[in-house]
């Protein structure tokens, strides 16, 4: 019994010396130093940064204080636990910099790994285009001008005198600063929703008024008379470029649209009549222009239709596999520059006067065309054999209406056909009698030089525009 008191009493006073001793080593924590990021200088900090798991914290550590916030001087904030005196639960180290993430330590605080911001990033230079400028920007800069009614040239990537007349006539209209040159002001407002367009001109009668009743322009003419007839259909939107006074393919089919649209006739000849519709205040417009007049097309002009005639020419004479786009791009030129190789013309992948009179002649050779197959016939075009195994006599009809003839024909009409084909340029085979296929070749450049339907086959109209223009003649 007294050996059980001693062993209780031992017990207590073994207690009590425990609770001593642990109330003699209790830590007080000095928050100020360490929210400072200093600490003590003696002890060393011990840091420990996750890479990839989260870091366990101990169990008996203490719930933070979801309220606490550390705003760091950018502005940013991020919810870290308040500081506390438990012994074990160390202090919040802040850092002056944009921190990463907070990472825990191993003795229960939390410090937040930062890093020095990068050097600000350079100020891009504002794009300017100006005259003398080139490239794919001036392109679309052209493109979008055209869109909007200002440009009528070439979408050549040239920053030329033209250009800058565009641009200056949309800074006018859009109050912006009149300077031709487009910068970020000018850009902006460009391809913006807001870009007002060109006014649409209404057509007016011009001040020359009085027309020569013996004015007869035609292919062939040229003077100050058909540079101020180009003049006019460029403006009301018949041609685009430059007038050049030269009545060439791309005048005359600019005169037949504006027949097709104005008229009840179409010869491509700008008769009295013709010359005093183009330029009454009643002349109609149109929204497509049928070539480029003063200058060659080449590389870089888009949704043409004198380029979409160029590809179906290229493509009849196998120079040209692609598509029928109008856009004048890498395989058009390249299918230009092989036709201008194989019929022996400067190679520089541009259609001028000379390389459309060729292209679009019978007389245009084709690809292959240097290696025949077999002895050509009278007719037909270098490098191919006839198609034509027996030809078929035809004769005139007897009321005087016209015989539609067509390959395989032969007799007096086809004769006079040829000769009237040759005199006027299309055909510079033999006169023999014989439709062959270099016939047939004829009447389709005749035909695409009128407007008309290009089959090949010479109805009743093809004949009499060949012969006598359309009614009346020479107006």
């Amino acid at each position: 019994m007294e050996h059980k008191k001693v062993t209780r009493y031992a017990r207590l006073a073994a207690l009590l010396l425990l609770l001593a001793v642990l109330a003699g080593c209790t830590a007080n924590v000095d928050t100020t130093s360490n929210q400072n990021g200093a600490g003590d200088p003696d002890v060393p900090f011990p840091t420990f940064n996750v890479r990839g798991t989260d870091t366990q914290v101990p169990d008996e550590q203490p719930t933070p204080d979801p309220g606490g916030l550390i705003t760091l001087p950018e502005g940013e904030q991020v919810v870290l636990p308040q500081p506390s005196t438990q012994p074990g639960w160390g202090s919040i180290i802040t850092s002056q910099q944009p921190f990463l993430t907070p990472t825990a330590t191993p003795w229960g605080g939390i410090e937040v790994i930062t890093h020095s911001p990068g050097p600000a990033s350079p100020t891009p230079t504002p794009m300017v285009l100006k005259l003398g400028a080139t490239g794919p920007t001036v392109s679309e800069l052209q493109r979008r001008l055209r869109d909007l009614r200002y440009y009528t040239g070439s979408v050549d990537g040239d920053f030329g005198q033209g250009t800058d007349a565009a641009v200056r006539a949309f800074q006018a209209r859009n109050r912006l600063t009149v300077d031709g040159i487009a910068g970020t002001a000018t850009l902006n407002r460009l391809n913006s929703s807001s870009a007002l367009p060109a006014p649409t001109p209404t057509p007016r009668a011009t001040a020359t008024p009085k027309i020569n009743p013996n004015t007869y322009l035609q292919s062939g003419s040229s003077g100050s008379e058909v540079r101020r007839m180009q003049q006019r259909l460029i403006e009301l939107g018949y041609l685009m470029g430059t007038p050049n006074g030269q009545f060439d393919e791309m005048t005359e089919a600019a005169v037949y649209a504006f027949q097709n649209r104005n008229t009840s006739y179409s010869d491509g000849i700008a008769g009295p009549q013709t010359l005093e519709k183009l330029y009454s205040s009643s002349a109609r417009r149109t929204s497509t222009a049928v070539g480029i007049i003063g200058t060659s097309i080449k590389r870089g002009l888009t949704n043409s239709e004198v380029v979409r005639r160029i590809q179906s020419r290229l493509k009849e004479l196998r120079f040209y596999t692609g598509s029928v786009d109008g856009d004048f791009g890498p395989s058009t030129e390249a299918a230009v520059k092989a036709f201008q190789s194989a019929n022996r013309l400067m190679a520089d992948g541009r259609v001028g006067s000379n390389t459309y009179r060729v292209l679009f002649s019978s007389s245009a050779n084709p690809a292959g065309g240097s290696t025949p197959t077999a002895t050509p016939a009278p007719g037909s075009v270098p490098g191919f054999a006839t198609r034509i195994p027996s030809y078929t006599n035809v004769t005139p009809h007897p009321d005087g209406d016209y015989v539609t003839l067509r390959e395989g024909d032969s007799g007096t009409l086809v004769r006079q056909m040829q000769q009237a084909l040759k005199d006027q340029g299309y055909y510079t085979g033999t006169v023999d009698g014989l439709f062959g296929f270099g016939t047939t070749d004829a009447v389709k450049a005749f035909q695409r030089a009128k407007g008309l339907t290009v089959d090949g086959l010479a109805g009743a109209g093809t004949l009499r525009i060949l012969y006598q223009g359309s009614f009346p003649l020479g107006s």
